[in-house]
């Protein structure tokens, strides 16, 4: 399961990145983005019992040892390839550390397709690229990207797509997030997230109520958008 490609730490001004993981990849129209977030692929060789081969390197930057190519085509997701990586003797000579490099291994779990439909999975799947927005504030730092691609996903299908900008996601998050306080799930979530508020507000200078916080979680709390 992927996360974030750099975990970003900001204390009062104060950055400090973790390790950054070398990110699963999607194929949107051509381009080539970093898949943000759950990776579905991985539950799937979870359900299938499918082990990395013996010559894959886990790494600080691929704790998950396995990096996942996905594309969208004909608004189905797919897993399209399947990569670890691998020593290789260093190109200096054998006194020198081997190097690492990257090994497709899709066809040793599925040698008889080109693609597989991930279609077990629905979720609203996030893609933020483009520039990173820092938004300052009483010496604390927020991180935000420049745009974003939000994808309803049902059962592998894409039923909507959209491109965009920061503005225009932050309009999505508030017209969601008004929707879903109507909903039963508000309330039971309000209590499921006390922990993490908590967590996040901690060192805030500017602490989040319940209801900013959910808006800003928002799309990971509902899987289809109203």
């Amino acid at each position: 399961m992927k996360n974030l490609l750099t975990f970003i730490i900001i204390i009062i001004g104060l950055k400090v990145f973790a390790t950054p993981q070398i990110p699963d990849i999607l194929i949107y129209n051509g381009k080539e983005y970093e898949w943000s977030g759950y990776s579905p692929a991985f539950k799937y060789f979870e359900l299938n019992n499918f082990q990395p081969p013996e010559e894959a390197v886990i790494t600080t930057g691929n704790y998950s040892v396995f990096i996942m190519t996905y594309e969208i085509v004909n608004q189905k997701l797919y897993l399209i390839d399947v990569e670890i990586e691998v020593e290789k003797e260093s190109e200096y000579g054998s006194d020198y550390p081997p190097d690492l490099v990257s090994k497709s291994v899709f066809k040793n779990y599925f040698p008889n397709e080109k693609r597989v439909l991930m279609g077990f999975y629905s979720n609203i799947q996030l893609i933020p690229y483009g520039e990173i927005i820092e938004v300052t504030k009483n010496d604390w730092t927020d991180i935000h990207w420049e745009d974003y691609l939000v994808f309803e996903i049902k059962n592998g299908t894409v039923t909507t797509e959209l491109d965009l900008n920061y503005k225009q996601f932050n309009r999505l998050k508030r017209k969601q997030f008004r929707a879903f306080k109507k909903t039963t799930e508000y309330q039971k979530t309000i209590e499921l997230e006390k922990e993490n508020l908590n967590g996040f507000n901690e060192f805030r200078p500017n602490k989040f109520t319940m209801d900013e916080y959910l808006e800003l979680i928002i799309l990971r709390l509902v899987k289809q958008l109203k």
